[in-house]
């Protein structure tokens, strides 16, 4: 995996008591869990897709009053997290399935892990001689719309994507955080023939079901972000409560200690889990939170 920690950015902070305690004991032993990790889109946000309920704001915050990490882990980038920064979160957010790790406090990414040219281009060639019926975009390592690039044929299926126009050769040209392949069909279908073009050197997923694949660096996923994270705050998995609806979400809860799919989430999630909860538009990450918090 091609990890880089951008020199130019601080690094994460770690709290010297956190980092050398002993975990406090398993959620399921009636502790509260010592960190929440929660996706976004079909799991904190409600049907419109950009807005936090004040129900499970309120459970956020307190989590995070009663010493709780409370985690935003996205499909996203970092410039799509306004409902986040608007219902004034300031924590730690791991953007785009984990191949960037962002301060929203401070306003700065702390961690990357972006795919290479060449590894996208190799990947892209070999999935041309699966099929051509494809086209790209990339979201580059930054903060603002201009690192979403995409090709003239590219249609993105949430309606708040905005990309620059470029040819496919501009594209690959400079790393990405993450490579967006759109086809003509169902989602699952791509990831299986992408997946079927033998390449060890990315990670495949998807977040919705609409002809979208998510491609990043090898070993980059949410849970591999997550686990760097709890580490380094002196906490075990099974300290933690995470919530997701999509297969995204997969590695996620494979690693968390409390899995739960929302009511709303893919089959692949719910065959997992800990627990199924409510509909992520009927507050179903507070309605778990509320337990402890």
């Amino acid at each position: 995996m091609d990890r880089v920690t951008l020199p130019s950015f601080r690094t994460l902070t770690v709290d010297t008591d956190a980092s050398t305690s002993a975990p406090v004991g398993r959620i399921g032993d009636g502790e509260a869990p010592a960190m929440v990790v929660t996706d976004l889109d079909g799991t904190l946000l409600d049907h419109t897709g950009d807005r936090i309920s004040p129900r499970n704001i309120e459970a956020l915050r307190r989590a995070e009053d009663a010493g709780a990490r409370v985690v935003i882990a996205t499909g996203r980038p970092i410039w799509w997290l306004g409902p986040v920064i608007e219902a004034g979160f300031t924590g730690t957010a791991v953007c785009m399935n984990g191949a960037v790790v962002y301060d929203i406090g401070t306003d700065q990414i702390v961690a990357s892990s972006p795919l290479t040219p060449s590894t996208m281009q190799n990947f892209v060639a070999a999935l041309s001689e699966q099929t051509d019926e494809f086209a790209l975009a990339v979201e580059r390592l930054g903060v603002t719309l201009q690192a979403c690039i995409a090709e003239e044929e590219y249609q993105h299926p949430w309606p708040f994507g905005y990309f620059r126009r470029a040819d496919r050769e501009t594209l690959l040209a400079d790393p990405a955080a993450k490579l967006l392949v759109r086809g003509t069909g169902d989602s699952r279908s791509l990831a299986t023939a992408a997946r079927d073009t033998g390449s060890g050197t990315v990670h495949i997923t998807y977040s919705t079901d609409d002809g979208l694949i998510e491609v990043a660096a090898a070993g980059v996923n949410k849970g591999s972000a997550l686990a760097e994270l709890a580490g380094r705050w002196g906490i075990d998995a099974s300290q933690v409560v995470a919530f997701g609806d999509m297969p995204n979400d997969l590695e996620m809860l494979h690693w968390a200690g409390h899995a739960v799919a929302m009511g709303n989430a893919h089959p692949d999630l719910i065959a997992i889990a800990t627990e199924v909860g409510a509909d992520h538009h009927d507050d179903g990450v507070a309605q778990v939170l509320e337990r402890w918090f």
